[in-house]
């Protein structure tokens, strides 16, 4: 099928979708029609302990296709494979059939999330990713799928391009493999570029198939990804000393819907963002986690699809737990950010947090929650200054501290400083101005449905840019991911950003945009050329079109 006729039928899809055979809603007869989502089975909360997916493991050299950069160290080798698999979300619950990586090291995984993937600077990935998902698949989802590293610093060819162009070649169909180098260079190390600004951080990988990319996420196409060097080491003995090991916990938030069966529902019509109402930590409806009267680090990564997040700590009598903020999904923060009450977070957004349960008796129990007011898929009640919260929160993860243990970890005040950008530099840079919008029935940027086919402007590697990202679609929200490279935010709606946006805090490689927010950030694409997209990460609207590509030169 050509692009052209490929967008006709997105347009009939989104316009007039009774044109389409696209199925039922789940996998088996759904309860009610569309539009009209089911409830949820009612469950009793924090019966199952918190799941923690395991690293993946490292297996011997395999030949590969895949390119190792110049100066890197001895690669580790991976394998993951996609595959359709039956866990229990919840206690209460049947089996539910969903779709997830695998570890290729062990035969069978009872978790929705897949394994952790662990890398160290100086040390490429390289990760075989073969589908084994089913070729005669009926319901919601494309087996034809794609692996992008949300947050990876890595050459065109092995960041998830959506679609098979000339070039990138990099959707899997079922049954076939595809190899991927990470290269995870020290900064400063990718062929001689001596700006040091690249930072180890809490990422994510994730199905990125063009169209489909919501639909595959919600079946369970994801897992965490972290990245440690010489200053964020992974052990707490060295470097800033961070909490480590059983003490470092990616916390992946995330909302589903299921049916009378304890089936995922999905309506595939909806393009303004689809929300579930069960709310699930690591891939399991409400846990528990028991934590040692000690320091943490969790990462929290929202991973849900549409629903925007305002995290916070409560003790089970409502008293306030602060924490101190020490990175975001740009890496390590320049200082630490004391006292925290909140982490307001869109999907994809990432936020590492330090909590100290070496303040609370054993058998103090605290909840991880979100207080925001979100009805439906346009985003949150408010604005981005005053987004509006709700007065009964949605409890994630129940946390019971138990007894002291040995804490050699350190919260330290300066963690990461990066340089300003150079006066110089952002007085000469190029400007452009990139609208997101809403034309008909489709979302737009720049008055433009996507074409991969078709960059909407070209950039030159080396050469630092100040965008302006512009809000024209009325009331709706749309979180910003570019490729390849994070954003510095310099301006928000003409005035300074937030403290965990601000330049020479923060960096970022998702904007929020509030209802006709206007963000101007700069960046700069400093050597991997080739063929990149920008999109909403409300992964609907991205779906229904609001993504484009560009191209570095």
């Amino acid at each position: 099928m050509t692009f052209a006729a490929q967008t006709l039928f997105r347009l009939a899809a989104l316009c007039s979708p009774s044109l389409l055979p696209l199925g039922m809603a789940t996998d088996v007869k759904p309860l009610r029609p569309f539009r009209d989502p089911p409830a949820s089975p009612r469950l009793t909360p924090f019966l199952a302990p918190l799941p923690m997916p395991s690293p993946a493991s490292s297996r011997g050299a395999f030949a590969t296709n895949a390119q190792v950069p110049r100066g890197a160290g001895a690669p580790n080798y991976f394998e993951l494979i996609a595959e359709e698999r039956d866990v229990r979300l919840h206690p209460e619950l049947p089996l539910t059939r969903v779709w997830g990586y695998r570890d290729a090291s062990v035969p069978t995984t009872s978790l929705m999330l897949g394994p952790t993937l662990v890398q160290r600077a100086d040390h490429p990935l390289i990760v075989r990713y073969r589908n084994e998902l089913p070729r005669n698949h009926v319901g919601f989802g494309t087996t034809d799928t794609v692996v992008h590293y949300h947050g990876a610093h890595l050459p065109a060819a092995y960041d998830g391009f959506p679609e098979n162009i000339p070039g990138y070649a990099a959707v899997i169909a079922s049954g076939e493999s595809y190899d991927q180098c990470l290269p995870g260079m020290s900064p400063g190390a990718i062929d001689g570029n001596t700006d040091n600004s690249d930072r180890p951080a809490t990422m994510w990988y994730h199905d990125h198939a063009l169209d489909f990319t919501a639909q595959n996420v919600y079946r369970g196409l994801a897992g965490a990804f972290v990245f440690f060097d010489e200053v964020d080491t992974g052990d707490e003995t060295t470097g800033l000393r961070l909490p480590s090991g059983a003490y470092d916990v990616p916390l992946v938030l995330q909302d589903r819907r299921l049916d009378a069966r304890g089936q995922l529902w999905y309506d595939p019509l909806d393009h303004n963002g689809f929300l579930g109402d069960l709310f699930l930590v690591n891939g399991a409806v409400q846990p528990f986690l028991e934590a040692r009267g000690r320091r943490y680090r969790f990462r929290l990564l929202n991973g849900c699809n549409a629903r925007f997040l305002s995290m916070r700590l409560r003790t089970a009598d409502g008293r306030p737990v602060p924490f101190d903020v020490i990175g975001t999904e740009g890496g390590l923060l320049a200082r630490s950010m004391r006292d925290q009450a909140s982490a307001f977070m869109s999907p994809a957004k990432r936020y590492d947090i330090l909590v100290d349960f070496s303040r609370f008796t054993p058998g103090t129990v605290i909840f991880l929650e979100n207080n925001l007011d979100q009805p439906d898929g346009r985003g949150p009640r408010g604005s981005f200054e005053n987004p509006r919260h709700k007065p009964v929160p949605d409890r994630f993860l129940k946390i019971v501290v138990g007894q002291p243990a040995q804490d050699e970890s350190r919260s330290p005040d300066v963690l990461r400083p990066f340089s300003a950008i150079p006066a110089a530099e952002l007085a000469a840079a190029p400007r452009r101005t990139l609208e997101f919008g809403r034309r008909k029935c489709v979302w737009t940027i720049n008055d433009e449905a996507v074409d991969l086919e078709r960059p909407l402007f070209t950039v030159n590697r080396g050469q630092g840019e100040v965008w302006t990202l512009r809000n024209s679609s009325g009331g709706w929200w749309h979180p910003i991911h570019t490729h390849l490279e994070f954003v510095r935010i310099l301006r928000r709606n003409g005035g300074p950003p937030t403290l965990f946006e601000r330049d020479g805090m923060a960096r970022s490689d998702t904007v929020m945009l509030g209802p006709n927010d206007e963000v101007e950030v700069f960046v700069k694409f400093r050597d991997y050329p080739g063929r990149w997209v920008m999109h909403c990460h409300t992964l609907e609207h991205e779906d229904a079109f609001m993504m484009t590509c560009f191209d570095v030169r």
